[in-house]
């Protein structure tokens, strides 16, 4: 290689350094700042819409929670009403079939305890 072609490249080396230097330090025009803040604004709507996205999620687990709760309590009282059910099913089946001494003799047993408030009214009207 001769000395002219070294001095060459190495100018063309030199200019091409100079160019990259160059293009990697070009001043920020006006539209890259107003670009910059625009993605700094963009960014904290991110972040907000995160923070927001966190305060749901763990609204929704806490409401699952009580929901499974809700469940299980529902599902204890309708158990009470199903035995509840059965239990006035079979004193109505019972009672239907009593004839009428029995069924007399039921009432009577068991609303007595009423037979002493109820008097007769003083009044000169009778039913």
């Amino acid at each position: 290689m001769s000395y002219k072609e070294r001095l060459t490249y190495l100018i063309l080396l030199a200019l091409g350094g100079v160019f990259i230097f160059y293009i990697l330090n070009i001043p920020d025009g006006d539209y890259a700042k107003e670009y910059k803040s625009k993605i700094n604004i963009l960014e904290n709507n991110v972040d907000s819409l995160y923070n927001i996205n966190n305060e749901l999620t763990s609204k929704i687990s806490t409401l699952s929670i009580k929901i499974k709760s809700l469940d299980q309590e529902l599902y204890l009282n309708s158990k009470k009403i199903i035995t509840l059910k059965n239990e006035i099913n079979s004193k109505v089946n019972s009672v239907d079939s009593f004839d009428n001494d029995q069924l007399k003799l039921f009432f009577t047993n068991r609303y007595r305890q009423h037979l002493g408030s109820i008097q007769k009214t003083p009044s000169k009207v009778s039913n």
